[in-house]
């Protein structure tokens, strides 16, 4: 499907048609990929799935939707942002005006790409610099709606909407669920694919601050997500639900983000968030979470390769 450029100011006649999603797989369960691929053919243009190699598929559904669906299947394991990159750049070879980001484990709910687009279009009317707009994410093991983080007065805080407020200014967002204009991937670059996995949405969003865009989330856009393989209820300067990843995703987490402070423009803000958060995450995971030898080596290594520069796969 082949769409025309969009006149004008890139508002005018946009509609979802012209959104194509990209979902990354890596060993889907296959009853909750169809159950996502259901609900994005309802909401989207085209759907492009990037296989990292999956020993198990992807599945596909023979029905009435597949032939709106393209499968990229990757000879390996490629990273979560190189299999974006893919995904991205075939919805703008096949004339997509905008890329929708989804994990294979999560679950657009109705209209959220409706709700994300309407805010998209509407900031860029009134002539600001969008870099990307993204969904309240609802997970699905404790129902809690995440809120978004953005520095204010000096410190990188949790932001709410005002009460007539469709959209909030934000500096993050999370890849699954995140709607991007695809000429602004272009000029801003892709993702980073030395970061394999982890802070890849972090790096590119403080990127595109760096680079004077704006980033922001949508309050009547919903996803149903899940971070970590499970949920760990801890007092870290406040009572927080910490998701509970592998080692190997320590390892990816930590030399990530030595490389995102060596390398990244940020405010003197951010920055100590970071930090502090790796503090804050070494005592964690070292104390409280096993194997916590291996999880320690882990993050040690990933401290120093970050500090030496060395990227890709573990």
């Amino acid at each position: 499907m082949v769409h025309d450029d969009v006149p004008g100011n890139g508002t005018a006649g946009v509609t979802a048609e012209q959104v194509g999603a990209v979902v990354v797989t890596y060993n889907a369960d296959a009853l909750h990929l169809d159950q996502l691929l259901r609900a994005l053919c309802e909401q989207v243009g085209c759907i492009v799935i990037v296989d990292n190699a999956s020993t198990n598929g992807p599945h596909v559904p023979g029905n009435s939707f597949a032939s709106r669906i393209e499968v990229m299947r990757c000879e390996s394991n490629v990273g979560i942002a190189a299999a974006h990159n893919l995904g991205l750049q075939y919805l703008r070879e096949a004339g997509y005006s905008y890329g929708l980001l989804m994990d294979h484990d999560s679950l657009p709910l109705p209209g959220m790409v409706d709700s994300l687009l309407a805010v998209d279009l509407a900031l860029r009317r009134q002539g600001v610099q969008v870099a990307a707009v993204g969904p309240v994410t609802i997970d699905r093991r404790t129902r809690a709606r995440s809120k978004f983080v953005k520095i204010r007065h000096g410190i990188v805080s949790r932001v709410d909407f005002a009460d007539n407020d469709g959209w909030v200014q934000a500096d993050f967002l999370i890849s699954s669920g995140t709607l991007l204009r695809l000429d602004v991937v272009q000029t801003i670059g892709g993702m980073n694919e030395g970061y394999f996995i982890d802070h890849v949405d972090t790096e590119w969003c403080l990127r595109a601050l760096a680079a004077g865009y704006q980033i922001f989330g949508v309050r009547d856009a919903l996803l149903d997500h899940s971070l970590g393989d499970r949920i760990v209820r801890v007092w870290l300067g406040r009572m927080r639900e910490v998701p509970v990843h592998s080692p190997f995703r320590n390892y990816y987490m930590f030399r990530n983000t030595v490389a995102m402070l060596r390398d990244v423009p940020m405010p003197f803000a951010w920055k100590s968030a970071l930090l502090y958060r790796l503090l804050q995450f070494l005592l964690f995971f070292v104390i409280c979470v096993g194997p916590r030898r291996i999880r320690a080596r882990l993050m040690f290594k990933g401290i120093w390769h970050g500090l030496i520069g060395r990227t890709g796969k573990l």
